[in-house]
């Protein structure tokens, strides 16, 4: 596991990033997990992939993502990676916004986080295809990483 210190500079960088996105984060450490994907450490933890930041899905501030609730048909397949389709979509937050980071719930509970390929209202409109590109979930590599990092402190003690 290659984790490293940010630099001020890299990581007054991120954080200003973070908070342009929305987000009060200060990053300290990355773990590079390949050229388009790393996870970020300091007072939470987010993931930064497709050039964007965008929080981890246990960090709470997931708590202030624009939510889109989906039916129990669909949780299989969004937590196997794919998209969220319409069909499966119950209930769309009225401050998605195309290109926007959003959490998927059902009965609550997080199931991804995303990419919204529409507004709010434009996807109200369809019936059906893809809205959210499904960009981190339980049990995918940013899961897997942070999970063997955590344990890897956990070890030191």
């Amino acid at each position: 596991m290659n984790v490293q210190y940010l630099s001020k500079k890299d990581a007054k960088e991120l954080s200003k990033a973070a908070i342009e996105m929305g987000f009060d984060f200060e990053p300290e450490k990355m773990i590079v997990i390949d050229k388009d994907s790393k996870v970020l450490i300091g007072n939470g933890i987010f993931i930064l992939t497709e050039n964007r930041i965008l929080p981890f899905i246990a960090d709470k501030r997931v708590d202030l993502l624009p939510e889109i609730s989906v039916d129990e048909g669909a949780v299989k397949h969004i937590i196997n990676g794919a998209s969220v389709m319409r069909p499966g979509v119950t209930k769309i937050d009225e401050r998605v916004k195309k290109d926007g980071i959003v959490k998927v719930t059902f009965e609550k509970q997080v199931i991804c986080i995303g990419f919204s390929l529409y507004d709010s209202s434009e996807m109200e409109k369809l019936e059906k295809g893809a809205v959210v590109k499904n960009v981190h979930r339980k049990g995918d590599k940013f899961w897997d990483t942070v999970s063997e990092y955590l344990a890897t402190l956990k070890q030191k003690r």
